[in-house]
C-alpha cells in the first residue's frame, strides 16, 4: 500500500490499456464491417426486384431508365433479372461499392438487377459482362459496378435476328434471298434443257420455295428448343 511508484510501471500499464481499448474498437469496427458485407450478401442473393430504393448521394451519370435498359438487352439478346438468379457470386468490388453507397446514404438497398447474357443466371424451368444495378424509383437504375470482359464486337449482329417477330422475318427473307441468288439455274430447273436465263419467274418461285422452307425449320427449332425473341424475353425469369 505504501510502496513506492515507479512511474516507468504505471506508463507500461496505461500503454497497455489503451492498446487493448484500441484493439477492442477496431476488432468492433471490424466485426460491425463483416456483418454489413455478410447483410449485402444476403440482399443479393434474396433480391427478388420489389423494392425501390431513395438515394440523395450518388453518381447521377450512372442512371439508366429502363427504356434504355431494355433497349440494349434487346439488340444484345441479354437478360434484366434480380441478382437472385445470379449463377455465380457478385463480386467483392461490387459489394465494396454497396457498402459505401449505403453508408453515404445512411440507408440500407435490399434490391438488385443485373444486366447480362442468359448463361449468366440459373433461369427457372429450364459471352459476359454483368453490370449490377439498383432499382429507383420513377422506373430508373443505378449502375453500381460492372466486372468481367467486354462483348465481342459481332454481339449485336450475332443478335440481330431474334430481336423480335419482324427481324425474325427480315432475316430470313434475307437468307433466302442470299441462297436464291447463289443456286445454279440448273438446279432450279432440275437439270431440264430450258434455256430460261439467270433471272426469270422460276427463281422468283424459288425465292418463295426458300422463304417457306426457312421459315418452317426456323419455327421448328424455336419452340423445340425455346428459343424466343429478346423482345419477350429480356426480362423473363423462365427459358420458355
Amino acid at each position: 500500500m505504501f510502496t513506492p511508484i515507479d512511474i516507468e510501471n504505471k506508463l507500461k500499464e496505461q500503454r497497455s490499456k489503451t492498446n487493448a481499448k484500441v484493439i477492442e474498437i477496431a476488432t468492433d469496427i471490424l466485426n460491425a464491417d463483416s456483418k454489413h458485407e455478410n447483410n449485402i450478401q444476403q440482399n443479393l442473393v434474396s433480391s427478388d426486384g420489389f423494392d425501390t430504393v431513395s438515394l440523395k448521394h450518388y453518381d447521377k451519370s450512372n442512371i439508366y431508365s429502363i427504356q434504355d435498359i431494355k433497349k440494349i438487352a434487346i439488340n444484345y439478346r441479354l437478360r434484366f433479372l434480380p441478382t437472385k438468379y445470379a449463377k455465380k457470386t457478385i463480386p467483392k468490388e461490387a459489394i465494396f461499392k454497396i457498402k459505401n453507397l449505403e453508408k453515404l446514404n445512411n440507408t440500407e438497398i435490399k434490391d438488385f438487377f443485373l444486366l447480362a447474357p442468359s448463361d449468366a443466371f440459373d433461369l427457372e424451368d429450364a459471352n459476359k459482362d454483368p453490370l449490377l444495378f439498383a432499382p429507383l424509383s420513377n422506373n430508373k437504375y443505378l449502375l453500381i459496378h460492372k466486372w468481367g470482359q467486354d462483348l465481342s464486337w459481332y454481339k449485336k449482329i450475332s443478335a440481330f435476328p431474334l430481336r423480335n417477330i419482324e427481324t425474325i422475318l427480315l432475316s430470313i427473307a434475307v437468307f433466302s434471298l442470299i441462297i436464291t441468288l447463289m443456286t445454279p439455274t440448273w438446279i432450279i430447273l432440275n437439270s431440264a434443257e430450258i434455256d430460261m436465263g439467270y433471272f426469270g419467274y422460276h427463281r422468283a418461285a424459288w425465292f418463295v420455295y426458300s422463304c417457306i422452307l426457312f421459315l418452317s425449320i426456323t419455327t421448328f427449332l424455336c419452340f423445340s428448343q425455346g428459343i424466343y425473341p429478346s423482345t419477350y424475353q429480356w426480362n423473363k425469369k423462365t427459358y420458355n
